[in-house]
């Protein structure tokens, strides 16, 4: 039977204890993780990028495509 709490929607969701791997969203990140982040991959002219240039440029940069 189910609790509860489970139903009133007091309880997050469970998740499984095996998940696929997944390319993280780099849409919901601030700017300077971004940056930052992009920096350690060596990405050129992230300085003037915007944040979706950046999230753009980064998911390239972890697919391995130029």
């Amino acid at each position: 039977m189910a609790s509860f709490k489970r139903l009133s929607g007091e309880i997050e969701r469970e998740e499984p204890a095996f998940r696929k791997h997944r390319k993280p969203g780099f849409d919901k990140w601030r700017r300077d993780d971004l940056y930052h982040l992009a920096q350690q991959h060596g990405i050129e002219d992230r300085a003037n990028m915007t944040n979706e240039e950046l999230a753009r440029a980064l998911s390239r940069a972890q697919s391995g495509s130029p």
